[in-house]
């Protein structure tokens, strides 16, 4: 019989920052986040980029978000400045960022890479696919199945 091991669940919360510009895309990445990381985590979202980049500002060494979601498509390059600005800060440089776009091109996917992103993900945001990331990159334990077995 295959158990989930009730420690690979057990999550501190986290704290997340999220830009976005669409309120249903972030309703639906907030959902999610929750979802996989739990209702104590704590998800702040800015809803543009001179939002964003006012926010990432005041972001400190002991004071910032364990993981940064970007839309790259924010208007006016929004998305690309937002990672930009992100990396360039010392206190969210190592923060993993994931890039969020509802479109796929080459030369958007590897600009986002080349920015700092750890993550292209495709909208709408699918759990599976952001579970996944957050494994990866060590901010989310794997769920490890672990036999159980009986004494006779």
């Amino acid at each position: 019989m295959f158990n989930e091991d009730p420690t690979a669940s057990t999550q501190l919360p986290m704290r997340i920052f999220l830009v976005e510009d669409n309120p249903e895309h972030s309703f639906i990445a907030v959902k999610v986040l929750q979802q996989l990381l739990g209702e104590a985590s704590e998800v702040i979202v800015a809803e543009n980029a001179h939002e964003a980049l006012a926010l990432i500002g005041q972001f400190t060494e002991h004071d910032h978000p364990d993981l940064i979601l970007v839309d790259l498509r924010l208007p006016d390059n929004g998305g690309f400045e937002v990672l930009s600005a992100a990396r360039a800060h010392e206190a969210c440089a190592q923060v993993p960022a994931f890039v969020l776009t509802s479109s796929l091109y080459d030369k958007d996917v590897a600009q986002s890479y080349h920015l700092g992103a750890a993550a292209v993900l495709c909208k709408p945001l699918s759990r599976a696919n952001l579970r996944e990331e957050l494994i990866r990159v060590g901010k989310l334990a794997p769920r490890a199945c672990v036999r159980t077995t009986f004494a006779q």
